[in-house]
């Protein structure tokens, strides 16, 4: 729960099922945050099919196994939502991905979707979804260092 640090009230409650409650109050200007944030990295599990459902988390990882990602499913996306995903090359390195039609990259450059190719490298797609035109907007950050 989220507290009225004035009133000591409930503003936002979650319920074990994700359930948000929100209590409004017009004159609220600050919260308290009690508790911690669990771990909200969704892991992915390699495979030549690969469904990305955005109900699990705005967070995603995944390590290629032996083969590329041919075909990437992003399921259930709001409008507005950003996703980050975390793609680690194997230790053979040069797995690909092949990018939804939706996917909009700057300048529409393919080149820009390109993953690094070094063993073990790790790339970061971040990508924001607009359900008009029902496109993600993309920008992919390469070969990050631990």
């Amino acid at each position: 729960q989220i507290y009225d640090n004035t009133a000591a009230v409930a503003r936002l409650s979650i319920t074990s099922a994700g359930a948000w409650t929100f209590n409004t109050n017009t004159t609220q200007n600050s919260f308290t945050f009690n508790g911690g944030a669990g771990t909200l990295t969704f892991p992915l599990t390699y495979a030549a099919s690969l469904t990305i459902d955005c109900t699990k988390s705005n967070v995603f990882a995944m390590t290629f196994g032996a083969g590329n990602v041919t075909t990437l499913t992003v399921s259930n996306p709001v409008d507005g939502q950003t996703i980050n995903v975390f793609l680690t090359q194997d230790a053979t390195g040069s797995r690909t991905v092949t990018w939804p039609a939706s996917f909009r990259f700057p300048g529409g450059a393919a080149a820009s979707g390109v993953l690094s190719t070094a063993a073990n490298s790790v790339d970061l797609l971040v990508a924001t979804y607009r359900a008009s035109p029902g496109a993600w907007y993309c920008s992919l950050l390469k070969d990050l260092k631990a």
